[in-house]
């Protein structure tokens, strides 16, 4: 197990809930690793992965369970902080495939607002079959069912119950949210975690596939440009009834799930 000074976690999370803005903050933990979806890479583009038959989808034959487990469990990283930002869903019924040694935290979004935006980001590629893209990308509970029956099995296996962000509470108030995720995980804060520019300021292990579909998607334009979170940033809700009917679908079938992760914040 690592000390309080090199602590390794894991933050879980649903698409389009900040989590790569948050994985931009992270960069400023001194000494840190940033791993990006290692298991969510697996779960895509590896050859055990859901989207690895796809004629459209880039391989990553090297991107196994059993080798992304090996990577963050290897020695060399004793030494270092180490950040694993990944999606819930991605380990959904693998749960032995988890790295040990790793706290584990949680980040979650309205799912009107996670997706509004990821519906938007598909209307984006110009696709003519948009709902499909739209729901071919998403695991069968949508996301954040997957994500709760994470957190309970997190909770069984550690005997506690791990710390939850809510985006809209990270945009509100974002140095308070960050000084408590800190503490909780074992980083060290410092307000350099509240601001960035579009360079990295370290190199995150990815793999080339997420790179590769970033012209289309656009995964990272709004996270690499935003420069920090700024307090008072939230925007309300917009009434489900406005929304596209597939959205409206994913909408009311997770409420449920993200409302009792948000009684855990």
């Amino acid at each position: 197990m690592t000390s309080s000074r090199n602590a390794h976690v894991f933050l879980w999370a649903v698409p389009r809930s900040l989590s790569t803005a948050f994985t931009r903050s992270m960069e400023s933990i001194d000494n840190v690793a940033i791993y990006y979806e290692p298991y969510g890479c697996a779960d895509h583009y590896g050859p055990e992965g859901r989207l690895f038959s796809m004629d459209n989808s880039p391989a990553e034959l090297e991107y196994t369970y059993s080798k992304v487990n090996a990577s963050l469990e290897d020695k060399s990283l004793e030494n270092k902080c180490v950040f694993v930002k990944d999606m819930g869903y991605a380990v959904h019924k693998r749960y032995d495939k988890i790295a040990k040694g790793y706290k584990h935290s949680f980040l979650i979004r309205h799912p009107i607002k996670s997706f509004l935006s990821y519906y938007n980001m598909m209307v984006s590629t110009g696709a003519d079959d948009v709902d499909g893209n739209f729901i071919s990308w998403l695991p069968e509970g949508l996301g954040y069912q997957e994500l709760w029956e994470l957190y309970c099995y997190i909770e069984n296996e550690n005997g506690k119950k791990p710390f939850v962000v809510n985006s809209e509470d990270l945009l509100n108030d974002p140095q308070q949210v960050l000084k408590q995720y800190c503490e909780a995980v074992g980083f060290e804060y410092n307000d350099g975690l509240l601001n960035w520019d579009s360079k990295p300021k370290v190199k995150w292990n990815m793999a080339q596939a997420v790179w590769d579909l970033e012209p289309i998607y656009n995964w990272f334009s709004n996270s690499l440009t935003a420069g920090g979170f700024k307090k008072g940033l939230s925007k309300p809700l917009p009434s489900i009834e406005e929304l596209p009917k597939i959205v409206q679908e994913c909408v009311r079938k997770s409420m449920p799930y993200y409302e009792k992760l948000n009684a855990c914040c």
